[in-house]
């Protein structure tokens, strides 16, 4: 196990999760910053809202949430 957090490979276990209230606009949003994201825009079983998830520049995942269900395609 690698002790040295300068050595460690980019996106090594750190998961961002962020609820939006504006999700409508953040999805395209992302999209305009990302060649593909890594879930596409589907819904959360759990919390029936929409969410996609995408990683950013440093390879980290990070998880885009609409704040209540009733958005979008799934309302």
């Amino acid at each position: 196990m690698n002790s040295r957090p300068d050595l460690a490979a980019p996106g090594n276990g750190l998961w961002s999760f962020f609820r939006v209230d504006d999700f409508e606009l953040a999805l395209p949003r992302a999209r305009a910053l990302v060649t593909q994201l890594d879930e596409a825009h589907r819904l959360n079983l759990n919390t029936q809202t929409p969410e996609f998830s995408l990683r950013d520049l440093d390879g980290y995942y990070v998880t885009i949430s609409a704040l209540t269900s009733g958005v979008g395609e799934y309302a």
